[in-house]
Protein backbone atom coordinates (compact mmCIF):
# COMPACT_ATOMS: atom_id res chain seq x y z
CA UNK A 1 0.00 0.00 0.00
CA UNK A 2 1.18 3.52 -0.74
CA UNK A 3 2.29 5.86 2.01
CA UNK A 4 -0.22 8.23 3.56
CA UNK A 5 -1.30 11.05 1.26
CA UNK A 6 -1.22 14.68 2.25
CA UNK A 7 -4.95 15.09 1.57
CA UNK A 8 -7.19 17.44 3.52
CA UNK A 9 -10.81 16.62 4.38
CA UNK A 10 -13.33 19.00 2.80
CA UNK A 11 -17.00 18.63 3.71
CA UNK A 12 -18.57 20.18 0.63
CA UNK A 13 -20.31 19.32 -2.61
CA UNK A 14 -17.94 19.19 -5.56
CA UNK A 15 -18.67 19.52 -9.26
CA UNK A 16 -17.37 17.39 -12.11
CA UNK A 17 -14.21 19.45 -12.59
CA UNK A 18 -13.26 19.21 -8.92
CA UNK A 19 -14.00 15.47 -8.98
CA UNK A 20 -11.66 14.99 -11.96
CA UNK A 21 -8.92 16.92 -10.14
CA UNK A 22 -9.37 14.84 -6.99
CA UNK A 23 -9.26 11.57 -8.93
CA UNK A 24 -6.16 12.76 -10.77
CA UNK A 25 -4.44 13.53 -7.45
CA UNK A 26 -5.40 10.10 -6.10
CA UNK A 27 -4.00 8.37 -9.20
CA UNK A 28 -0.76 10.37 -8.99
CA UNK A 29 -0.29 9.47 -5.34
CA UNK A 30 -1.72 5.94 -5.03
CA UNK A 31 -1.69 4.60 -8.59
CA UNK A 32 -4.53 3.39 -10.77
CA UNK A 33 -5.30 0.07 -9.03
CA UNK A 34 -5.65 1.46 -5.51
CA UNK A 35 -7.54 4.55 -6.73
CA UNK A 36 -9.98 2.27 -8.52
CA UNK A 37 -10.50 0.39 -5.25
CA UNK A 38 -11.09 3.65 -3.35
CA UNK A 39 -13.62 4.87 -5.93
CA UNK A 40 -15.49 1.54 -5.82
CA UNK A 41 -15.77 1.87 -2.04
CA UNK A 42 -17.05 5.45 -2.36
CA UNK A 43 -19.60 4.33 -4.96
CA UNK A 44 -20.80 1.50 -2.70
CA UNK A 45 -21.07 3.84 0.28
CA UNK A 46 -23.05 6.35 -1.77
CA UNK A 47 -25.46 3.65 -2.94
CA UNK A 48 -25.93 2.35 0.61
CA UNK A 49 -26.63 5.83 1.95
CA UNK A 50 -29.01 6.66 -0.90
CA UNK A 51 -31.05 3.51 -0.34
CA UNK A 52 -30.89 3.34 3.46
CA UNK A 53 -33.74 5.79 3.98
CA UNK A 54 -35.92 4.79 1.06
CA UNK A 55 -39.65 4.41 1.53
CA UNK A 56 -42.24 2.26 -0.14
CA UNK A 57 -45.74 3.36 -1.08
CA UNK A 58 -48.70 1.15 -1.88
CA UNK A 59 -51.86 2.20 -3.69
CA UNK A 60 -53.69 2.20 -0.33
CA UNK A 61 -51.29 4.88 0.89
CA UNK A 62 -52.38 7.23 -1.89
CA UNK A 63 -55.93 8.04 -0.88
CA UNK A 64 -57.97 10.54 -2.87
CA UNK A 65 -59.66 13.42 -1.13
CA UNK A 66 -63.44 12.76 -1.10
CA UNK A 67 -64.28 16.32 -2.20
CA UNK A 68 -62.16 15.88 -5.35
CA UNK A 69 -63.73 12.58 -6.43
CA UNK A 70 -65.94 14.46 -8.94
CA UNK A 71 -62.81 15.78 -10.64
CA UNK A 72 -61.42 12.28 -11.15
CA UNK A 73 -64.78 10.99 -12.44
CA UNK A 74 -65.06 13.92 -14.85
CA UNK A 75 -61.55 13.27 -16.19
CA UNK A 76 -62.32 9.57 -16.64
CA UNK A 77 -65.51 10.37 -18.58
CA UNK A 78 -63.69 12.83 -20.83
CA UNK A 79 -61.00 10.27 -21.62
CA UNK A 80 -63.63 7.91 -23.08
CA UNK A 81 -65.10 10.55 -25.43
Amino acid sequence: MAERANLVFHNKVIDGTAMKELISRLIDHFGMAYTSHILDQVKTLGFQQATATSISLGIEDLLTIPSKRWLVQDAEQQSFI
